[in-house]
């Protein structure tokens, strides 16, 4: 678990991941910090079950779920996992809880490159002493400065992307063994920032990444489109143009010189090549 806003994680060794087992080290996070407002997490089991929507309802939690097939909408998390298991790679000697909690020592005390400040003094509103207090001096840095940059630096890059209820897209089939990646359908509901409720012509409804979603400039309805709709292998790949071939016209022959089809002569003299005389009763080929 990553709390959003100091990144401060928590770990739990689990020899089960069913709904009771979660829910469990969900109390015991919380007799420690309190009840959070919103949890986000993937399409698990144990996130879906009917025993965890009661658990966060009985505690006045919003719960949401990533877009399925689309592990970066959740990318606070992910990036979380990721950290945890490069930091674990580096400790090589104890047992499993003695690396945990070395790794978690080490990363709530280090200050993050977006906060500009350790985890721990967001959360704790102090800083927890270790050996490294009496080696680097205390340096912060402001965190609206830090998020400015990496602001800066992405919407040079960025694209607006708008998508409204109503309009005709196409998404993203992930479907095992359909050659069609690209299936009609319209926009039916906006479920987050980017996520979408797409109903398709068939009456399905599912649910896709501003990712995974193209604009429909044409009805699929209409019978001169359907053939187009159906096929999709060139509905988003590059235009490539052939040049249109022009019959060639003989152009007249022109004779070249009898000295120009001739070998030439070297302008140095060729080297004269002799067997050495060791070889002279050997058949060289």
């Amino acid at each position: 678990m990553v709390d959003a806003y100091s990144k401060w994680i928590d770990i739990h060794v689990m020899n089960s991941t069913t709904s009771e087992a979660t829910i469990a080290k969900l109390q015991q996070t919380f007799a420690t910090h309190g009840l959070c407002d919103l949890i986000i997490s993937d399409n698990g089991a144990a996130f879906t079950s009917k025993e965890f929507a009661d658990y966060v309802k009985s505690n006045g939690i919003e719960h949401r779920t990533s877009a399925p097939w689309h592990p970066a909408s959740n990318g606070c998390a992910e990036r979380a996992v990721q950290s945890f298991k490069e930091g674990m790679k580096k400790i090589k000697e104890g047992t499993i809880q003695e690396k945990l909690n070395r790794f978690l020592f080490n990363y709530r005390i280090t200050p993050q490159t977006t906060t500009g400040l350790a985890p721990s003094e967001l959360l704790m509103k102090r800083k927890l002493k270790s050996r490294l207090d009496l080696v680097f001096p205390n340096i912060e840095k402001r965190v609206q400065e830090r998020q400015q940059k990496q602001k800066h630096y992405h919407d040079k890059k960025s694209v607006n992307r708008q998508i409204n209820v109503g309009q005709g897209v196409f998404a993203r089939n992930f479907a095992i063994g359909s050659k069609i990646k690209w299936i009609p359908g319209e926009v039916i509901k906006q479920s987050g920032p980017l996520s979408f409720h797409i109903k398709l012509q068939d009456g399905r409804v599912i649910r896709r990444h501003i990712d995974h979603i193209r604009v429909r400039n044409f009805d699929c309805t209409n019978n001169e489109n359907e053939e187009k709709c159906d096929n999709d292998s060139d509905l988003f790949e590059p235009e490539i143009t052939i040049p249109i071939s022009t019959p060639e016209t003989e152009q007249p022959q022109i004779e070249k010189p009898s000295n120009m089809t001739e070998q030439m002569e070297p302008r140095y003299p060729k080297r004269i090549r002799k067997e050495p005389s060791h070889l002279k009763d050997f058949v060289l080929k």
